[in-house]
């Protein structure tokens, strides 16, 4: 992914859009994000934080309930993968 498009996609992030659909407005999947996240550490902390700062406070974060119900922060994602 390149670097115009992981900064387009923060942009995105930061005003509110959800990854699924900034993603889909990009032209790239919410798999290609995350799989870049992994192997660029510093993209990986900036998407984290982001997401993290722009997730709903109305949601039980750290849960599965929480990524039902979109939330994509690290805390959201965790407790998926502790689950499978």
């Amino acid at each position: 992914m390149p670097p115009s498009t992981r900064s387009r996609l923060i942009a995105k992030l930061r005003m509110g859009k959800h990854i699924d659909d900034a993603a889909e407005e990009l032209g790239i999947n919410p798999k290609q994000v995350f799989a870049t996240a992994r192997i660029l550490t510093a993209f990986g902390d900036q998407l984290d934080a982001t997401l993290t700062e722009q997730r709903d406070p109305s949601l039980p974060h750290g849960t599965v309930t929480g990524y039902n119900k979109r939330c994509r922060c690290p805390e959201c994602r965790g407790a998926l993968q502790q689950r499978v």
